[in-house]
């Protein structure tokens, strides 16, 4: 009995390392990132830390630092990612060369939609900037857009700015709510549906009148956006006559 326990220990020693040594071998710089970014969605938990990393790898947290040197390594690469997404779903469906509205409509839908399917992670990333190849190449290529419909080349790029600016500043304001717990949400979803719908017409007669429509509002950041966005490219569309007239 005692061969047969020395022999069972013997091989279950090699057989239960084989898949930690698989595990190690696999756990490639593309598969860390794979699994952060599963890890920011809201289905994976909207969570980043190595320790959560090193759970859903099936590794040792240290493991990861074989190829990040800390979590801004991390998340510096993750931007790039959800960049290179963006570049590629605007790619895939760009205007013609003539619609510079369309062109940057879909710019800040694709940036808003790839950032928001991974909250936890466009808090960190709507603030850096990481200048990857694919990147400047979209940036060159919308500011080739306004310059074509009749910007300078300096203001096609301030334009450029703002509406990067303003969509991500936008998505990482919707990011950081989403991220919030359930009851913190439904705080401040009472306070504008209740204590705004509450206020006194007679003190407050304009906030009063306008009471329902931003408690619609407030339950539906996507359209304040599209309402923000369309009034930020009418703004374009003065400076481009601007400019045309001034030709």
């Amino acid at each position: 009995m005692a061969e047969q326990g020395t022999t069972t220990g013997a091989a279950s020693g090699p057989a239960a390392a084989e898949p930690a040594a698989r595990r190690r071998a696999a756990l490639t710089r593309e598969a860390i990132l794979e699994a952060a970014m599963r890890l920011c969605s809201p289905e994976g938990g909207g969570v980043l830390t190595f320790s959560r990393l090193g759970k859903e790898l099936g590794a040792d947290p240290t493991a990861v630092y074989r190829h990040f040197r800390d979590k801004d390594d991390l998340v510096l690469a993750l931007t790039e990612k959800l960049i290179d997404e963006a570049v590629r779903l605007a790619s895939a469906t760009e205007p013609a060369p003539d619609q510079w509205r369309e062109w940057l409509a879909l710019t800040a839908r694709t940036i808003r939609r790839v950032h928001l399917a991974r909250p936890a992670l466009a808090v960190l990333a709507a603030v850096r900037t990481t200048a990857s190849p694919s990147e400047t190449e979209r940036v060159e290529e919308i500011i080739g857009v306004l310059h074509r419909a009749g910007l300078p080349p300096i203001e096609a790029a301030e334009c450029y700015r703002m509406l990067l600016d303003l969509t991500l500043a936008f998505t990482q304001a919707s990011a950081a709510f989403m991220i919030l717990e359930p009851e913190v949400q439904a705080k401040d979803d009472a306070a504008w549906a209740v204590k705004y719908g509450l206020l006194p017409a007679d003190r407050f007669p304009l906030l009063h009148a306008g009471s329902a429509r931003l408690t619609e509002l407030f339950r539906s950041d996507d359209e304040v956006f599209e309402l923000v966005l369309q009034t930020f490219l009418d703004g374009i569309a003065l400076r481009i006559e601007r400019a045309r007239q001034a030709d």
